[in-house]
Order: C-alpha cells, then sequence, then structure tokens
C-alpha cells in the first residue's frame, strides 16, 4: 500500500510553508511505512497522486488548522484537500481523516459545525455505538479541536463514536473510509495509530 498524507501550512516570516508533523514521520519510520508527502501546490500533488499505480492507496488528511477561513493558508488547503478528496472517491482510495479531515469531509457532505468550549488541548471520553477496532465502550482521547461536528443521519455514514453531548467523535463513510475527531497520532505509544492503518491493510 502506498500512504498519501496532506501537509499542514503556516505563515513563516514574509511567505509560507507546508510541513508534515513529526508524529507522522517517526510513526511511518519505526514502522517501515512507505508514504508520499504531498504539498499544497494542487496540479503537482495531484500528478504525485495519480503517477503511483500501486494496486492500494491510502489518503490521509491531516489535523491542523480549522476549515473554512478566509485566510491564505485556509483557502489554499482547503482547496487541495477537496480536489484529493473527489478524487479518491472516484478512484475507490479509503481516506483516514484525523480532526480537519474529518471536519472538512462532514462539512462537504452537509453536516453542521458547531464551535465548543474545553475541547482544545485536553482530554476527554468518547463513547462508542458499537464493538470497533478492539476499543472499549467508553475510551479516553485527547482533543485539539474548537469546532465539533452535530450528529445528523445520513446515507452512506456511520456514526461510530461520540463525546458526552453527542457531538461525533468518529465516523465512517461507505465503511472504507475513517474520520477522527482526536489524534491517534499523537499518543505516546503508537500502538492505537498502528490498529487504525492496519485497518486500511487488511480491507
Amino acid at each position: 500500500m502506498k500512504i498519501f498524507i496532506t501537509p499542514n501550512i503556516k505563515k513563516y516570516h514574509k511567505t509560507y510553508i507546508d510541513f508534515l508533523d513529526h508524529y507522522w514521520v517517526n510513526f511511518f519510520k519505526k514502522n517501515n511505512i512507505e508514504y508520499v508527502s504531498l504539498n499544497s501546490d494542487i496540479k503537482n500533488s495531484l500528478k504525485l497522486f495519480n503517477v503511483f499505480n500501486d494496486k492500494k492507496k491510502l489518503l490521509i488528511l491531516t489535523g491542523g488548522s480549522d476549515i473554512g477561513k478566509k485566510s491564505y493558508e485556509s483557502i489554499r488547503r482547503d482547496n487541495l484537500e477537496k480536489r484529493l478528496i473527489k478524487l479518491a472517491l472516484k478512484k475507490k482510495i479509503p481516506i483516514l481523516g484525523i480532526c480537519r479531515g474529518a471536519q472538512l469531509f462532514s462539512k462537504i457532505n452537509g453536516f453542521d459545525l458547531i464551535k465548543v468550549k474545553k475541547h482544545m488541548k485536553t482530554n476527554h471520553y468518547v463513547k462508542f455505538k458499537k464493538n470497533f477496532l478492539n476499543y472499549k465502550n467508553k475510551e479516553k482521547v485527547n482533543s485539539f479541536h474548537t469546532y465539533a461536528i452535530k450528529e445528523k443521519k445520513k446515507k452512506n455514514f456511520e456514526i461510530i463514536a461520540q463525546d458526552y453531548q453527542n457531538l461525533v467523535e468518529l465516523y465512517s463513510y461507505k465503511k472504507k473510509n475513517l474520520f477522527f475527531m482526536w489524534h491517534p497520532e499523537r499518543n505516546k505509544n503508537y500502538k492505537e495509530l498502528k490498529k487504525i492503518i492496519k485497518f486500511f491493510y487488511e480491507d
């Protein structure tokens, strides 16, 4: 499997830079996983996404700043990831969305995002609606977001875990695409992220 992962973007002096958190870099290195780090040049990233002819691919939409803002970095990243999502769905390439990625995919598909308090730089419990990847019925997860996804029933979407305000914390799309509102890559132990990636390898 070839893994493609999107960059975060931030202002740097008088310009902007694309970067990938070393949580991901260290995870890939530790587990000997081959990956392609995409960049905010849409044409270049779409070309990279198409040039590799591996039978199995995975697109990872990483966390980062809020979606839908009027800043240069937000607009550039939203446009990139929307195009990648469209291409991945067309080619039936599975998607793993983390926090920002989960918010963007849900927003594109008609879910509402609401601003929340006490979800930034904290930990809280989530409850699982089904047995999934050996998670317990109740798990404590990290949280680094200011917007949350409101529950909504939609075709092809399954809500797997919610917080105690019934806000969506984990959902799937057509069973093969997973979207987490917490950051498994930021845990000191990569055990959780490893089982998540394994889900796509075994599919």
